[in-house]
């Protein structure tokens, strides 16, 4: 069954590099174009990447599927698998259509013309506060099958909480802030995709320790896809990220965390977000995680020495560049997963 899940992985790897390329000419002929700010002339690139990890993961999560009904019989839990699946894919489109209506849009007609004639024009976005009610239709898939509804807490042991709570009002919470805080935390070459590759990883590692297969394969398929879309989103990149890639981490975290019963690793995890939110939250969520430019390549604050996201921590110093901070918020995440994996194992 390892073997499966590796081959899987492999798929989703090798799937996502193909479809980064065919899908970065067509979202330039399409439109779906951003500036990529933190760069000398603010260079024009496709958008919306999460279209590309959703064919490597789709593809991965189809093989592993049709090895496990045709060669080997495996404890993975097919219709787990598939309800992950249709909530990550359900996310994923509600940041498509984000991107799609002009969310991470920063361009002009003129730009436009010099990258493809069908040019478009964005007047409208979805607004901020409607984001959380859209993703709770990806909550859907997560809520009608039984995870199980008890949490294994560290020294204390297994707390059972009430059913109807869990599934109502849970399960829908984990996903809405799992997928906007990945949202939150974002704005440099890389961040996302490089920070949620470690926290799946950390996920399929604890997957194996407790003998869930089903989050094994899931958070295994997802890394593999992640990590062939560095080549496209790390520093520096080729396609920038928009709504629906952070919004597809985001839903991908939730759902590995449920179908595993892994809350309590899930929380540490997720704790830069976690302190992004209540930094974010003090500018009303009108902050920007990226920065302003410098002569000599490095980046710096827009806001000055106030800090309103974990980036304006290195950005307020003006010291560091793109590719810098990334690698650091990346060995942070990294040091945050040991230390939750110690905790819980």
């Amino acid at each position: 069954m390892l073997l499966e899940v590796f081959i899987a992985s492999i798929i989703a790897f090798v799937s996502t590099l193909i479809a980064g390329y065919f899908l970065r000419n067509l979202l330039i002929q399409s439109g779906l174009v951003a500036q990529d700010i933190n760069k000398k002339g603010r260079p024009i690139l496709p958008t919306s990447g999460g279209l590309v990890i959703l064919v490597g993961l789709f593809a991965g999560v189809m093989v592993l599927i049709a090895s496990m009904d045709y060669f080997v019989n495996s404890s993975i839990n097919i219709e787990y698998l598939l309800l992950a699946l249709v909530s990550v894919v359900s996310i994923a489109f509600i940041g498509f259509v984000d991107d799609l209506s002009g969310g991470g849009v920063r361009t002009s007609k003129e730009d436009l013309k010099k990258m493809t004639k069908n040019y478009a024009t964005f007047n409208g976005r979805i607004k901020q506060w409607q984001k959380p009610l859209l993703t709770l239709i990806a909550a859907a898939p997560l809520m009608v099958a039984n995870f199980g509804t008890s949490v294994s807490i560290p020294f204390l042991g297994t707390i059972n909480i009430n059913p109807i709570l869990y599934i109502i009002v849970l399960v829908p919470l984990a996903v809405i802030f799992a997928s906007n805080a990945l949202n939150m935390l974002e704005g440099l070459n890389g961040l996302s995709v490089q920070m949620g590759f470690v926290v799946f990883a950390a996920l399929a590692i604890y997957s194996f320790h407790i003998g869930s297969y089903t989050s094994l394969a899931f958070a295994t398929i997802f890394a593999g896809a992640l990590a062939a879309y560095v080549y496209y989103g790390g520093y520096p990149a080729k396609i920038l990220p928009g709504d629906s890639l952070t919004y597809l981490i985001g839903g991908g975290i939730a759902a590995t965390i449920l179908i595993g019963r892994m809350q309590v690793l899930g929380i540490i995890l997720l704790v830069p977000w976690i302190i992004e939110f209540f930094l974010k939250a003090r500018a009303r969520f009108h902050a920007h995680s990226w920065g302003v430019l410098q002569s000599d390549g490095r980046l710096k604050s827009p806001h000055g020495n106030k800090i309103y996201s974990l980036t304006h921590i290195f950005l307020r110093t003006g010291r560091f560049k793109e590719w810098q901070i990334v690698w650091i918020f990346t060995l942070i995440e990294l040091f945050v997963a040991f230390i939750g994996l110690a905790i819980v194992w």
